[in-house]
């Protein structure tokens, strides 16, 4: 296997292009209109169409396929080295495996109908940086 290296410096590809609909915020409650609740937001919440192909935002191995998130649907995590990970949700047509190779800009899959927790904000990608384990704030690493 590879030696993954990410330099936080050069940053991540956007996955998909869409706003932001929802900021990430971890130091402060932010409103989910569906759930019609505030809570602390731990990625941001791109809007996309459905069916809008998703790429990898940084080059890495997929470290887990999660295909029964309640809130984010099929989940993909990709390690992307340095003790940095990417978790792309709300996520539909994934033919990848747990210990596949993706490159920067590799289709990750595409976005599917929104779980039950996003209903009122629609379609839209689940995007979340982690940084050992915590989550960190994606906007200051998109380039």
């Amino acid at each position: 296997m590879e030696n993954l290296s990410f330099k936080a410096d050069e940053g991540l590809l956007w996955p998909v292009n869409g706003n932001v609909i929802m900021n990430y915020s971890m130091d402060h409650t932010i409103y989910f209109a569906t759930l019609m609740q505030y809570k602390c937001n731990p990625a941001i919440i791109i809007d996309a169409e459905v069916g809008t192909e998703v790429k990898a935002a940084a080059t890495g191995i997929v470290s887990s396929i999660d295909t029964d998130n309640e809130e984010t649907g099929l989940t993909v995590t990709v390690n992307i080295g340095d003790g940095y990970s990417v978790v792309y949700g709300q996520l539909d047509n994934v033919s990848l495996e747990v210990g596949d190779m993706v490159n920067e800009g590799d289709i990750i899959g595409t976005v599917s109908e929104p779980t039950k927790y996003y209903t009122l904000e629609g379609s839209n990608l689940y995007f979340q940086v982690l940084e050992n384990e915590q989550t960190v704030n994606p906007m200051l690493l998109l380039r």
